[in-house]
C-alpha cells in the first residue's frame, strides 16, 4: 500500500510541478512578439529620422533610400503589431507614417532630378509628418 501512496503522491506532484512551467514558457512567445513590434517601429522611426537629416543636408539621394526603408520597416511593424493591444492605432499610424515616407520619397525624387529646392522643403515636411505618426506608433508599441 506504501508504494502505490508514494507514486500518487509523485504523479500529484509532478502535475502540480509541470502546471507552471508550462506557464511559464508560455509567457516569453508574446513578450518576444512585443519586443519584434517594438523593435520594427523603432528601426522606422530611426530610418526616417536619417531621411529628415540627409533632406537638412540636401543630400536628396540619400533620402530616397532612407525613405524606402522606413516604408520597409513600416510595413513590416504592421504585421508584427498585428497582435498588439493597441493594434488600431499601431496600424492607423503607421499607415499614416508610410503614405509620408512615400510622398518624401516621391518630393525627393523630384528634388534630386529637377533640382528643385521646393521640393526639398516638401520632403522635408513630409517626413517631419512621418515622424509625428511614427511617435504615436511608439506610444502605443
Amino acid at each position: 500500500m506504501r508504494k502505490t501512496t508514494g507514486l500518487l503522491s509523485v504523479l500529484v506532484l509532478g502535475a502540480a510541478v509541470a502546471g507552471p512551467v508550462a506557464s511559464a514558457h508560455a509567457a516569453p512567445a508574446t513578450a518576444s512578439a512585443a519586443s519584434a513590434c517594438h523593435r520594427l517601429v523603432v528601426k522606422a522611426n530611426s530610418s526616417n529620422n536619417k531621411a529628415l537629416s540627409a533632406d537638412n543636408r540636401h543630400s536628396y539621394k540619400k533620402a530616397i533610400g532612407h525613405n524606402k526603408a522606413t516604408q520597409k520597416y513600416a510595413d513590416q511593424a504592421k504585421a508584427a503589431c498585428r497582435r498588439a493591444r493597441h493594434a488600431a492605432e499601431i496600424r492607423r499610424s503607421l499607415d499614416g507614417a508610410q503614405d509620408g515616407a512615400q510622398a518624401a520619397e516621391h518630393y525627393n525624387k523630384r528634388a534630386y532630378v529637377e533640382h528643385d529646392s521646393r521640393a526639398g522643403r516638401a520632403a522635408a515636411d513630409a517626413e517631419r509628418n512621418a515622424k509625428a505618426r511614427l511617435r504615436i506608433a511608439l506610444h502605443y508599441s
